[in-house]
């Protein structure tokens, strides 16, 4: 191969040359990389299962040799990711994470609850010498509900995104930006809304999930805004007509003001009997 291809176009080839040839042993790694580095969040989301109460996981951070090592492997990757149940915006090591992955010329894919926006970090991010993808999630259309499930201001976290949204008007050439949206029973009512708000925001796409229905559902949080959020009601089989209804809804909507989106099915048959 030519010796001017970077490390993650080398990284590729070797893995569609290692597929191909039937490899076991490879040498390669995926050219998709998405990592946690920790398991910190400055959110407390009413439907996060790290959140819930009585809950005893230890908030860690991948420090060290095993960070270091980890590290090595941005180079070789052609687009990269460092999120999971954390806000990276946060991580101390943002700044030289996001430098590392400029200077191996990757796709930078990057979830955040739009909480943070220093000039530091708007900066970093609208100077980015690679494909940007931003996420906001916010679960939310109106101040009220997100305050309900999100626990925070939702003014200020707007007001956030028309910040990066201005500061990045010179890339729109190499930047993908889209909110998302998790679909409970307390904000399904939101869901059409969400898709003008999100056309407002100048958000390339919209999407949509359905809260996750782990095999314990009993368990309840207490949001800021007061109440209860019962996590096994808040599912979504267990408001279905309201939810095909808003499906449906949704997708129009989007079809009218000409944003990309991306929404769960319809519950089927089965979904409906078992809660039946």
């Amino acid at each position: 191969m030519p010796a001017e291809l970077r490390a993650s176009q080398l990284n590729k080839y070797r893995a569609l040359w290692e597929f191909a040839h039937g490899i076991t042993d490879v040498r390669s790694i995926p050219a998709n990389l998405q990592m946690a580095r920790s398991n910190l969040c400055n959110f407390k989301c009413v439907y996060c299962i790290d959140h819930r109460e009585g809950n005893d996981i230890p908030r860690t951070r991948i420090e060290g040799d095993i960070w270091a090592r980890l590290q090595q492997l941005i180079p070789r990757a052609e687009s990269l990711a460092f999120h999971g149940i954390s806000e990276f915006m946060i991580d101390p090591g943002f700044f030289e994470i996001v430098g590392n992955c400029g200077t191996a010329r990757a796709a930078l894919s990057i979830n955040t609850n739009g909480s943070v926006c220093t000039p530091r970090h708007v900066e970093a991010l609208a100077t980015y010498p690679g494909h940007l993808s931003m996420n906001f999630s916010l679960d939310a259309a109106t101040p009220r509900t997100f305050l309900r499930i999100r626990g925070w201001d939702f003014v200020r976290v707007i007001r956030n995104i028309r910040t990066y949204v201005r500061r990045f008007s010179e890339r729109r050439d190499s930047l993908w930006l889209s909110v998302s949206f998790v679909i409970t029973k307390s904000n399904v009512h939101e869901m059409t809304r969400f898709v003008y708000l999100a056309k407002g925001l100048g958000m390339d796409a919209v999407k949509y999930y359905r809260l996750h229905e782990y095999d314990r559902l009993d368990w309840q949080v207490t949001p800021k805004a007061g109440g209860v959020f019962d996590y096994r009601s808040e599912c979504t089989r267990h408001f279905a007509e309201e939810y095909d209804g808003q499906i449906e809804r949704t997708r129009i909507a989007a079809e009218q003001v000409r944003i990309a989106i991306e929404l769960p099915a319809p519950l089927s048959e089965a979904e409906r009997g078992e809660h039946a």
